[in-house]
């Protein structure tokens, strides 16, 4: 399976309602990565359970075949 990540962006979530939201690892609220895999173009969304605020690439590619392997089953 070849896996390559086009773009990856972050989203933050203040936890207290009603406070600014910050670009810090406390207001971290999930990852959305656009990859191409096996030539087609997907998009997949993580909660921040899923995957941790500060990730390399190798690790977002492991996520991914985790999910596609999943969606197989």
């Amino acid at each position: 399976m070849e896996i390559i990540i086009r773009k990856s962006t972050i989203q933050f979530k203040n936890p207290q309602v009603g406070q600014p939201t910050r670009a810090v690892g406390e207001h971290y609220n999930g990852r959305t990565i656009n990859a191409s895999v096996d030539g087609n173009e997907k998009l997949f969304r993580f909660k921040k359970e899923e995957i941790p605020f500060l990730v390399d690439e190798d690790e977002m590619i492991t996520t991914i075949t985790a999910r596609v392997n999943s969606e197989l089953e």
